[in-house]
């Protein structure tokens, strides 16, 4: 069995690892105790938690929503940070049967997939913050939900103290940088800001034509015209909101493409109309992730989520 503590292990390594063990098979011991500090925080769309009983007991709710799940490691990346800090992000897909009852109401016994994007900071090998964000586009159309009802029925569990998350109820952690100096990084955020700015024609330039876009709902796409068209339905629907990317690294590694990571949010009215509906003037904070690979001809794959789940309980938490 490898050996997790060994400081000599490749954190990407590590984090396949304890992705497996703790959101995979619900195994809360050595590996969790030893690679998640007992104050670790977890900001996801929907909740914020702190400890390690909290993290593990949110980590059973998909598990026992979809009981026979399978989960596989896509990709796991990291970049060092002045001071000791590793900065690490997974991507996830999952796949199952909704054969229990729970976070997604009734067992409707309809197999869904879905991905899960996370960010970490770590001290060591052991994770002090997670930032995580699951696919629940791709969820609710796979089960026959309705997003907007899904979202009342959640606020009705009466934990709005921590949930869905917001700016004003978020836990200061330790991590602070916004990431490494890598031009992957750097060059795509800046992309991502410009658009969000008004340029949506710049997708097309510095997008290779056959891209692979993959898109919250589960949803595949290609070209520089599947980027645009997401990014402006997003700024379409929160037309005044303020677009910030909040931690940006990118990566070279041996025998894989550039890569590039991405934390990002949209905090602002609900004014405009689309994704959302009519315009509610609801004050929102959409939490967003991105991850994307780079080649000859720009852009070649990325995957990006949103939680459309925790932005209606925004919505009809002010609006009922």
């Amino acid at each position: 069995m490898k050996d997790w503590s060994d400081q000599s292990v490749d954190f990407a390594e590590t984090l396949r690892g304890v992705a497996d063990a703790v959101w995979g098979r619900a195994e809360f011991g050595r590996l969790f105790e030893a690679h998640l500090h007992p104050d670790a925080i977890l900001r996801g769309p929907d909740h914020l938690l702190q400890g390690r009983l909290a993290i593990a007991t949110a980590a059973l709710q998909p598990l026992a929503a979809f009981p026979g799940r399978s989960l596989y490691v896509e990709d796991a990346g990291w970049t060092a940070i002045a001071g000791g800090t590793r900065a690490g992000a997974l991507r996830l897909f999952c796949e199952g049967t909704h054969d229990g009852a729970g976070l997604y109401g009734p067992a409707t016994g309809k197999a869904a997939k879905y991905r899960v994007l996370m960010d970490v900071a770590a001290k060591g090998a052991v994770i002090g913050e997670v930032w995580r964000l699951r696919d629940s586009a791709a969820i609710f159309a796979a089960l026959g939900l309705d997003p907007e009802r899904w979202a009342a029925e959640r606020l009705a569990w009466g934990d709005r103290d921590s949930a869905p998350f917001r700016p004003g109820i978020d836990e200061p952690g330790a991590y602070t940088a916004q990431g490494n100096g890598s031009e992957w990084g750097r060059a795509w955020a800046a992309l991502l800001e410009r658009a969000m700015d008004g340029g949506f024609d710049l997708f097309d330039g510095q997008t290779d034509p056959a891209a692979e876009i993959a898109l919250p709902g589960g949803i595949t796409r290609r070209g520089g015209a599947a980027a645009r068209q997401f990014w402006l339905g997003l700024r379409a629907a929160f037309p005044s909101a303020q677009f910030k990317v909040h931690h940006r690294f990118g990566l070279e590694t041996p025998l894989l493409p550039p890569r590039a990571f991405l934390r990002w949010s949209l905090d602002g009215r609900h004014d405009g109309p689309g994704l959302f509906g009519a315009p509610t003037g609801a004050e929102v904070h959409v939490m967003g992730m991105s991850q994307a690979e780079f080649g000859p001809g720009g852009l070649r794959r990325e995957w990006t989520l949103i939680d459309p789940g925790a932005i209606w309980m925004q919505i009809k938490a002010q609006t009922g």
